[in-house]
């Protein structure tokens, strides 16, 4: 009976030949990967105090109620009662350290009349600032205070006949 021995040399090459053939990349490679995500809870507001005008006289002209403190400028002498004047106060719930933006827009208004030039001022800081405004939630809760602007064109203005008029207004607040 013959025994064959493997040549050492052979052995070597084949070795060799293994190793540069792992070496050189491949025509496709797949690779399993992970991503990652971390949920938290959404920003979520809740109004805590209407942004109100008062009483006004039916007459061309226009009132701004201040974010900062609820003050009044009626240039045009319009604010007959001014008891509930106010801004309009919000509750802000998100992350603390998230940056948040917020914004106004008019709704659909009685004829006549229009708001605008709205403003906020977060955390009762007396930085009254134009919507849209940013910010860094400093705790989990913020107050937003609102302020506009209502302009009377007494041309197309309805009598409210005692019943105050709803003046549509959306607040967003969004994470940026």
């Amino acid at each position: 009976m013959r025994t064959r021995r493997a040549n050492p040399t052979r052995l070597s090459i084949l070795a060799a030949v293994a190793v540069l053939v792992a070496a050189v990349p491949a025509g496709a490679v797949d690779l399993a990967t992970t991503a990652l995500v971390e949920i938290v809870e959404g920003v979520a507001i809740t109004e805590t105090q209407t942004l109100d005008f008062g009483v006004l006289a039916l007459t061309d002209g226009s009132v701004v109620v201040a974010a900062s403190d609820g003050g009044v400028t009626d240039a045009d002498n319009m604010v007959v009662d001014a008891t509930g004047i106010s801004q309009g106060v919000f509750d802000v719930t998100g992350v603390v350290g998230a940056d948040l933006v917020a914004d106004c827009t008019a709704g659909a208004l009685p004829a006549g009349i229009a708001l605008s030039a709205f403003t906020a001022d977060w955390a009762d800081l007396g930085a009254e600032a134009a919507v849209p405004t940013n910010r860094t939630m400093a705790a989990s809760t913020e107050v937003l205070e609102i302020g506009a602007t209502i302009t009377i064109d007494e041309t197309t203005a309805s009598l409210t006949g005692g019943t105050p008029a709803d003046l549509p207004y959306t607040v967003t607040v969004v994470y940026q």
